[in-house]
């Protein structure tokens, strides 16, 4: 499998790797100081747009894969990295978003704002794989979108409120 770069999953899955056990609770919320150098350690805020629900639904479709193990300790859920997830992050090859195909693509999403934080989980997905903003809502691409995009938008349960469209004839619109 080919992921493209910097991706959440592979992410936090290299985090997990690294650390052995990983006590998550420790990188939220960030007004506390004694967070404040695990997530320096681990470069959380290097993320764009980190939130702990994504993490969070992140972590349960890591665990439903079977790359993840959630495991108490103290008290405490810690988070370790299967033998199969260790796998995953051999086996997979780390490479830049799709080259482009020629094909403009447009993102168009409206999602409520009581649900803020999906919307801006969607939005870092998108800059990472080189989209660019037309208006708040409106992306544009020329990348194919990866299957983690598609598995984010079912895991945030936001199919019907965001629309993906391609376009293969030019119209009024200019490149970008």
């Amino acid at each position: 499998m080919i992921l493209r770069k910097r991706t959440l999953t592979r992410f936090i899955l290299e985090k997990i790797g690294e650390a052995g056990l990983v006590y998550f609770d420790a990188f939220f919320p960030r007004q506390y100081s004694y967070a404040r150098i695990s997530r320096e350690f681990f470069g959380v805020d290097a993320y764009p747009e980190t939130n702990p629900r994504t993490v969070s639904s992140l972590l349960v479709r890591l665990r439903r894969e079977g790359l993840v193990a959630r495991r108490k300790r103290e008290g405490k859920d810690v988070w370790i990295l299967t033998k199969r997830g260790a796998g995953r992050l051999k086996r997979d090859v780390v490479a830049p978003v799709p080259a482009s195909d020629g094909i403009s693509r447009l993102v168009i999403f409206d999602i409520p704002e009581r649900e803020r934080r999906k919307r801006d989980a969607i939005r870092a997905e998108l800059i990472a794989c080189n989209f660019t903003r037309l208006q708040k809502s409106v992306w544009m691409g020329s990348n194919p979108l990866p299957e983690d995009f598609i598995a984010l938008v079912d895991d945030l349960r936001l199919n019907g409120k965001v629309h993906i469209f391609s376009i293969q004839g030019k119209g009024t619109l200019q490149e970008i």
